[in-house]
């Protein structure tokens, strides 16, 4: 079954996705190839989306799209899946070549170094599961996931969370070692197809 956005048909993700869902899968996507994009999880809706409102942007991660690339948004968590036990990362923003998740934490508190890794440690989880959904997914439809695309996790927190680069390292290799050497990153802006 096809969708006629390249993206998807070549990972199969509808038909992956066509059961055991809370929305159709075709409910859950949206395509940009603006240069510049942003994706912010919707405080009113609980649902991650793309955004032009400026006023968004302490909250949200950045895409530079230099190629304006077709970038398509799925809607994973309160969207496709609803009280996902375990928690779920909250989008993932892909093309054809690369499928990064995404996890927002822009109201969390990293008062104390235990808030911090609370924190983290909690978006890690969240990331980790949908790996192993998606990649279990995928393979009841004979897709390799991670030989098919560049699989890549981020986790954004607001502007005014107050970030320890070594914690974030630490994350990040402990990250791949543990998940087959998929990147985690904590950076507010993503340069796509660079």
């Amino acid at each position: 079954m096809s969708v006629n956005q390249p993206a998807i048909d070549r990972l199969r993700l509808d038909e992956a996705f066509s059961i055991g869902v809370s929305r159709p899968f075709n409910d859950c996507w949206y395509v940009r190839m603006d240069s510049t994009l942003m994706v912010i999880d919707d405080d009113e809706t609980k649902v991650s989306r793309f955004s032009d409102d400026a006023s968004d942007d302490p909250r949200s991660l950045q895409i530079r799209n230099y190629h304006n690339c077709a970038i398509v948004l799925l809607a994973i968590d309160n969207r496709l899946f609803r009280n996902h036990q375990g928690g779920i990362a909250d989008c993932a923003i892909f093309d054809e070549e690369s499928f990064l998740f995404i996890e927002f934490k822009t109201n969390a508190y990293g008062n104390s170094r235990e808030q911090k890794h609370a924190t983290y440690e909690k978006a890690i989880g969240q990331l980790e599961e949908t790996l192993r959904l998606f990649r279990s997914r995928l393979s009841g439809v004979k897709i390799n996931f991670d030989e098919q695309v560049s699989i890549g996790c981020h986790i954004v927190v607001a502007q005014s969370f107050p970030r320890v680069k070594a914690m974030e390292q630490e994350y990040s290799l402990s990250f791949a070692d543990n998940n087959g050497g998929v990147g985690l990153r904590f950076d507010r802006k993503v340069y796509w197809g660079h």
